[in-house]
């Protein structure tokens, strides 16, 4: 079997291993189960003083109606909480509680130690081996379809 076939293989794997890990709920340090749009969530609110439902729908890329929804769910898990400024009683804004900001530094972790041995062996690639794989990932994203921005047909 060529290389390049086994390459391709393996990348599938991968995809399929980091699609199965999405659809599982973990509960980051907290007694709650969380859903990989809750957890990505959490991680966009970040520790602070919150996110209106504009800006977070802007940032994660979903609409209002998404928000709202995934907002109401963490709302009942106690993991969020909606509040209005002194200053705009119109807008809501959504804030992580003490048990919101313990799922995001364990996400946050879970992540940091993933980068931290992914770096580590791509450190030790030569500017060829590097270019090598910016090549292949460029080729991967240029002609891999974007459902998101295709019209329905």
């Amino acid at each position: 079997m060529k290389d390049s076939v086994r390459l391709l293989e393996q990348g599938a794997k991968i995809q399929y291993r980091i699609s199965s890990n999405d659809k599982k709920p973990r509960k980051f340090g907290t007694q709650h189960l969380l859903f990989h749009s809750e957890i990505h969530f959490i991680d966009a609110v970040e520790p602070g003083d919150g996110l209106n439902v504009s800006q977070l729908s802007e940032k994660l890329g979903v609409t209002h109606g998404a928000i709202t929804q995934v907002a109401d769910k963490l709302l009942k898990k106690r993991l969020v909480e909606k509040y209005k400024k002194e200053e705009n009683k119109k807008e809501v804004y959504i804030r992580l509680t003490p048990d919101g900001e313990i799922a995001y530094e364990n996400h946050k972790k879970f992540h940091e130690e993933l980068n931290k041995k992914l770096v580590e062996y791509l450190d030790n690639l030569s500017e060829t081996q590097m270019e090598a794989l910016f090549g292949f990932l460029r080729t991967l994203e240029q002609n891999l379809p974007d459902l998101n921005k295709e019209k329905k047909i």
